[in-house]
């Protein structure tokens, strides 16, 4: 069965990967962004807390990864369709671009580093998905 083509948003600005101890207390920072930020996330495990949020509201006090670009994989994309991220995550295997995803209930947000955004989106195009700026 292919892969499917995707139609993906391009997101305005670039984002951070906060990284916290699980034990810190992100109270105050998770009030701040959910009052601030157009794109946040929170994952947390047994061994830590990552806040993906916009690099101008980057927290302070966490460790930072980025920056990064957007595309969302806007939908709902129903559960049982199988291969999505793969077939987002293949192409940018293909030429060696790291990738962070962050998945919600309607879709999937896939992040490229954003020196890699231009490159990354022509190899998604190359492989069939849609880019809308």
């Amino acid at each position: 069965m292919p892969a499917p083509a995707v139609p993906l948003r391009s997101l305005p600005g670039e984002y951070v990967i906060a990284r916290f101890p699980v034990g810190a207390d992100i109270t105050p920072v998770l009030t701040a962004l959910v009052a601030s930020a157009s794109l946040m996330s929170v994952t947390r495990t047994d061994q830590e807390i990552s806040i993906v949020c916009d690099v101008i509201v980057a927290p302070s006090a966490a460790e930072l990864d980025g920056p990064w670009r957007a595309l969302y994989a806007a939908g709902p994309i129903p559960f049982g369709l199988t291969g999505v991220v793969a077939s987002l995550v293949g192409p940018l295997a293909e030429i060696g671009c790291p990738v962070f995803v962050v998945s919600t209930f309607d879709g999937d947000i896939l992040m490229t580093p954003s020196d890699r955004h231009a490159e990354a989106s022509t190899a998604l195009e190359d492989a069939g998905h849609t880019i809308d700026a």
